[in-house]
């Protein structure tokens, strides 16, 4: 009696885990299905390929989400990779490679899926979400063919999901990385950190990795060139990487520079497309963006940047290329009002000693000239003050003197009227020459003017005099000048 109750018992449990096993693969009770109306699921061993396409003969593959926009995975038949697109047109912004791959793959190749039922009617399909699918894409081959595959419910157990041909009333299910991969959104699929990674392989630091930057914006232009190596090499005091082109030529101050746009930019990271190909731009204030262009080698992406959203929560921006207005909450966009003058380098000029003939002072009621006799064998030079033989050591150290005028500060005051209280001018071997005129906005304070344009900046007189004049004053008495 005892081994019959236990056989009894064993083919209960055996008939209760049946039980448990066919119920996990109905759908969720959540979603508003009647799990009792469905018929047991076959052999669970019952399997099939849903789609199973080579990726050669494959066009690009279109995904239809019941809630969010369609969008297209086109494969680039000319190399490997794939772009992001709507509706099969132009692509609208950079993906992730690696999830855009991984999606295309799952949706031309669902193999060896579990059949659940073999001919569904109409009453099944729409309790297994087949009806109104939460998501339902096309693969689309070369020829021009095309089949449709829809994914519907989720299963009680796991986060599976049903799905099926369109063409067919056959019902799968698939695996959870199966679900999630296929309803990847759009959202998901994007990756628009202005800046990837991969521009920094192969860097120590951040600034190096970048050969141009260029920002237009309404009130001008500013610009950077990295420097060479051979460049960097040639500059006598060596102070920056990156010199500043617009809006006026100098080193620039590499630690700014970072500040300023790299580690800005670093953080824009679009966080979701606000619209697609919109038909005016004026609303998001990208009818006339500012502009921020980052190269890199072969590498080059621009920003435009337009207005905050309404709520205050984000900046409209798009990629160039990409017709797409996306909203972006990460960055501070400190670039957009920056003052061109804490981005320069505060040195003045920068010329190679050995590309100087003479230097002519005016400094208010006198004149000075410095002249250099070049050795270009030995790598020396002899230097006259006023036609006065100096000491190599003196002429080399009164030269970078010069160079090291620098700015104190910027200002918006305009060229005064009237003759210039201090001039420098450099006069170069091959005939060029490079001024810089001084003209005082008050006692202490002396506008920067040139080669004729006004440079924004201004030096006090007390630097002024650290700097130079009183290293003249230190030669008259026949000492030697300090090395700074």
């Amino acid at each position: 009696m005892r081994r019959k109750n236990l056989i009894i018992s064993i083919v209960a449990l055996v008939i209760v885990s049946a039980g448990i096993a066919a119920l996990s693969l109905w759908p969720q009770d959540e979603i508003g299905n009647d799990a009792e109306t469905i018929s047991p699921p076959v052999d669970e061993t019952s399997r099939i390929d849903l789609v199973r396409v080579d990726q050669d003969e494959v066009a690009a593959v279109h995904f239809t989400p019941q809630d969010g926009a369609e969008f297209s995975l086109i494969r680039d038949l000319h190399g490997e990779g794939f772009v992001l697109a709507l509706h099969a047109e132009d692509p609208i912004f950079p993906g992730d490679t690696a999830l855009m791959r991984s999606a295309f793959n799952m949706a031309i190749s669902l193999t060896n899926i579990t059949v659940v039922a073999e001919n569904a009617d109409d009453e099944q399909l729409e309790m297994f979400g087949l009806i109104e699918p939460v998501l339902t894409w096309r693969v689309e081959l070369i020829d021009g063919t095309a089949e449709t595959f829809m994914v519907g419910a989720a299963q009680v157990a796991g986060t599976g999901r049903f799905a099926r041909s369109e063409d067919s009333r056959e019902v799968t299910v698939l695996t959870e990385r199966q679900s999630t991969l296929l309803l990847s959104t759009l959202e998901d699929m994007y990756d628009i950190t202005f800046v990837p990674d991969f521009i920094f392989e192969g860097t120590e630091s951040i600034i190096e990795a970048f050969d141009h930057i260029l920002l237009e914006r309404q009130d001008g232009v500013i610009e950077f060139h990295r420097l060479s190596r051979e460049e960097q090499l040639l500059s006598p005091l060596g102070t920056s990487m990156f010199q500043m082109l617009q809006p006026t030529v100098g080193d620039a101050s590499d630690h700014m520079v970072q500040l300023a746009f790299l580690d800005d930019a670093l953080e824009i990271a679009p966080s979701r497309v606000e619209a697609v190909r919109p038909a005016d731009l004026a609303p998001f204030g990208l009818d006339a963006p500012a502009r921020l262009t980052f190269t890199a080698g072969d590498w080059e992406r621009t920003l435009l940047v337009g207005n905050r959203n309404a709520e205050g929560t984000g900046r409209y921006v798009m990629i160039e290329g990409y017709d797409a207005v996306l909203l972006e909450s990460f960055g501070e966009y400190l670039f957009l009002g920056i003052d061109p003058g804490i981005l320069r380098a505060r040195l003045i000029w920068l010329n190679h000693i050995t590309e100087i003939d003479y230097i002519t002072f005016t400094l208010e009621d006198e004149t000075r000239i410095l002249r250099f006799e070049h050795d270009v064998e030995n790598d020396s030079l002899a230097g006259f003050l006023d036609e006065v033989e100096i000491s190599e050591t003196n002429a080399r150290r009164l030269y970078m003197a010069v160079l090291r005028i620098l700015q104190s500060g910027t200002t918006d005051e305009q060229i005064p009227s009237g003759a210039p209280d201090y001039t420098i001018t450099i006069h170069l071997l091959d005939g060029g020459v490079d001024i810089m005129e001084l003209y005082a906005l008050s006692h202490a304070e002396f506008l920067i003017v040139r080669n004729g344009e006004n440079t924004g900046f201004f030096i006090t007189r007390l630097a002024l005099h650290d700097t130079l004049i009183s290293r003249f004053e230190i030669i008259d008495r026949g000492g030697e000048l300090p090395a700074t």
